[in-house]
């Protein structure tokens, strides 16, 4: 135990008095040798060096000590030291940052918009880093992020289609620009909307043929072949109609038998540009799957027949192209239409007025100078399918010609299929028979095949439909001895539609 110096307690036991908080003098201690060791001990005979305590008691006074107020003192539980009010521990949460990729593909995504793309492709890479990084760091900025790879994308797949299809983009706007009328205007006028009405509820008449359209509900139509006449004659099915650029897709891209692309339409519409009125570019479709003759309907085979051309508002005229045959027609409303303006054919078959020339104008004619001819007629297993039929014998080589107009309407591709029909019928009946080959005849594409009877007589067929799809075929029969009426019938035969 120890005695303060500073205020005299004793009973400490601690470094520092229990009751000033003085610190209390240290003792010296001298460890003891271990045993066996002589260590620090005196040598024999030695006298010992008297040790001096680092601290000596102060001598006693007559004077009270003033007590002094110790530094510290453990203060009760829940009690303040010095006055000091204690607070909750507090330790804040880091604050997220915001991933710089993600805002820098923001605003090169956004600068894309106004420079045309051309930061696009950079900004879609740093936005997509920036993403990635910002998801796996748990930072601020990926909305940003997202949209800068929205706005990249657009515009760098905008860039890419407009460079591949600039010659196209030149030459379309190239053609845009001239004089008479706008661009709009004349393809991609937006004023159309009421004109396909104003088309449907007109009756048309072809100014120069006399073939009446009229367009019914529910897209359906009629067209005869004489105004005169609405009630025999005509073609049934239903119809569509486009305009601008509407027009030149379903052209472009329903039709590309036809072969014209949007820069050939283009040509074609800057050739039509300063006209009277203001033309809009449409097609008209019509779907064939009628042909009605005396209350029978004779058609075979369905078809569609397209027209490609402009509608004149001003005039209310249709100046169309049936693109099958490159052939033009002119449609004017019944209203406009002069009777005297043309001369309308007869339906009725009739003789040529030149005796060598044989024939009417639904079948065709030949040039008969091969001898002497005679009106004559046989029976075929076909004939209730025919509209009309005529045949010639020659009085002296008994050569027989047949001319015939089949009823209906067929699809030119069916000419070479009738042929090759007629071919195997032929060797089923043990006749040599040739291969068919394509030829022309009377100025059509038709094929031809010919064969020998047994009896050694010869018989050469041609087939061909017209541009108006209506089926003929032409037969000759003869001898080996008369081959001058073949030629003859080969060289001479005419038909106009």
């Amino acid at each position: 135990m120890s005695v303060c110096p500073n205020c005299g307690a004793a009973g400490n036991n601690g470094k520092f008095c229990e009751s000033c908080g003085s610190p209390l003098p240290v003792e010296q201690l001298v460890p003891a040798p271990a045993p066996g060791q002589a260590g620090n001990q005196p040598a024999p005979g030695a006298q010992p060096i008297p040790v001096q305590p680092l601290y000596q008691q102060p001598p006693q006074t007559d004077y009270q000590p003033v007590p002094v107020q110790p530094y510290y003192q453990q203060p009760g539980y829940g009690q303040p030291v010095h006055g000091y009010q204690p607070q909750p521990s507090y330790n804040p949460a880091p604050k997220k940052s915001t991933n710089g990729a993600c805002i820098a593909g923001f605003i090169l995504g956004l600068v894309g918009i106004f420079t045309f793309g051309i930061p696009s492709f950079i900004g879609f890479i740093v936005s997509t880093i920036g993403v990635i990084i910002a998801f796996v760091k748990k930072q601020k900025g990926k909305v940003l992020g997202i949209i800068g790879m929205i706005l990249s994308l657009l515009m760098t797949v905008g860039v890419i289609l407009f460079f591949a299809n600039a010659d196209k983009i030149s030459e379309f706007l190239s053609n845009a620009n001239g004089a008479g009328y706008s661009f709009e205007e004349w393809l991609f006028d937006v004023s159309y909307d009421g004109k396909i009405e104003m088309i449907s509820e007109t009756e048309w008449i072809e100014k120069n043929s006399g073939s009446c359209l009229v367009f019914e509900a529910d897209d359906k139509f009629k067209y005869y072949w004489d105004y005169r006449d609405l009630n025999n004659y005509y073609y049934t099915g239903t119809y569509e109609i486009y305009f601008g650029y509407e027009a030149m897709d379903v052209l472009e891209n329903r039709y590309p038998q036809y072969g014209y692309t949007g820069s050939q339409i283009c040509d074609d519409i800057e050739e039509e540009r300063g006209l009277a009125g203001v033309k809009q570019f449409m097609i008209m479709i019509i779907h064939n799957d009628g042909c009605w003759i005396d209350g029978e309907n004779t058609m075979d085979l369905k078809w569609d027949n397209v027209y490609k051309g402009y509608y004149d508002d001003v005039r209310n005229v249709m100046d169309l192209t049936y693109l099958e045959k490159n052939t033009d027609y002119t449609f004017i409303s019944r209203d406009d239409f002069n009777p005297s303006s043309i001369v309308m054919p007869d339906l009725t078959p009739t003789e040529s007025i030149n005796e060598d020339l044989w024939g009417n104008e639904l079948v065709g004619t030949v040039e008969l100078y091969q001898g002497e001819w005679e009106d004559y007629y046989e029976y075929d297993e076909m004939e209730d399918h025919y509209r009309e039929k005529i045949q010639k014998r020659n009085v002296d080589t008994d050569t027989v010609i047949q001319l015939t107009l089949v009823s209906g309407q067929f699809n030119p591709v069916l000419a070479e299929e009738y042929a090759n029909e007629f071919k195997t019928t032929m060797e089923e009946r043990g006749n040599t028979v040739s291969e068919v080959e394509e030829t022309t005849l009377g100025g059509y594409t038709a094929y031809k095949v010919s064969a020998q009877y047994e009896s050694g007589q010869y018989i050469t067929a041609w087939f061909f439909i017209d541009g108006e799809h209506k089926y003929h075929y032409v037969t000759i029969t003869y001898y080996d001895t008369d081959l001058a009426s073949y030629e003859m019938v080969k060289n001479t035969y005419t038909y106009k539609e």
